[in-house]
């Protein structure tokens, strides 16, 4: 009621609505996605910065993994309401509760849909920059990644493209949503595992036993190539190149 009241208002209500310390904005361009982040062993941490860098797009083994995290790096355009001066507390603040998400195929058509729960707060820069926050969120589910592990042969490629949101609410209560990020996805069998030539024995499987323990990327089975000895003892997958 209070969204379709706000709406019938609009900006020709804006002098009494600044008094009252609610601005005149338009949702979808308070927040907006910049991209997935990308994230660095050993120790896997972001930063929330312009300058962060990301994925020009997604790889997902299914082989390896079900399903894909991605760690959006979300901006906020809202204008900061604090005033110290004047005891006016912070009101623009977004809280993200959850993320909408809608699944293509390479040629269009709709796969799924679906709201998964995401977290994280977005502060208003002072300046004219804007302020970004980190999201995690699901792009694709695990029943889609093992549906899609089911019917692939290994070395097989297929093409999804997931179209995704944040939504939330400031501390003062308003709801905010961000506009649509749309994001490829690489889906595979088998093509994140690396066969180290060290690492195969003389009949060119991948030795389970190993001196030293290989690096592992920040998410197995997404956006970077496992070390096959990492995976032989708990997946076929990982015993040989196929």
């Amino acid at each position: 009621m209070k969204e379709l009241l706000w709406r019938a208002l609009g900006c020709p209500m804006a002098l009494a609505l600044v008094l009252a310390g609610v601005g005149c904005t338009d949702q979808e361009s308070g927040l907006f996605i910049q991209g997935n982040m990308v994230l660095t062993p050993p120790n896997c941490e972001v930063r929330a910065e312009a300058t962060s860098p990301l994925l020009i797009s997604g790889t997902l083994d299914v082989g390896l993994k079900l399903d894909y995290e991605a760690t959006l790096l979300v901006g906020s355009q809202l204008t900061p309401r604090t005033d110290k001066q004047n005891l006016r507390t912070e009101t623009m603040i977004a809280v993200i509760n959850g993320a909408e998400v809608h699944l293509f195929t390479d040629t269009g058509e709709e796969q799924t849909a679906f709201t998964v729960p995401a977290s994280g707060v977005i502060r208003p820069d002072p300046s004219d920059d804007p302020g970004f926050g980190v999201i995690s969120a699901t792009l694709i589910p695990q029943q889609t990644g093992a549906d899609l592990s089911a019917d692939m042969e290994r070395g097989e490629v297929r093409t999804r493209v997931a179209e995704v949101k944040v939504f939330g609410k400031t501390v003062g209560g308003l709801d905010v949503e961000s506009a649509a990020l749309r994001y490829v996805i690489r889906v595979c069998k088998g093509c994140l595992v690396d066969f180290p030539p060290a690492a195969l024995n003389a009949m060119g499987q991948c030795n389970r036993q190993q001196d030293q323990n290989p690096q592992l990327p920040c998410q197995p089975g997404q956006d970077a190539v496992l070390d096959c000895r990492s995976c032989a003892a708990s997946n076929d997958i990982c015993l040989s190149p196929g």
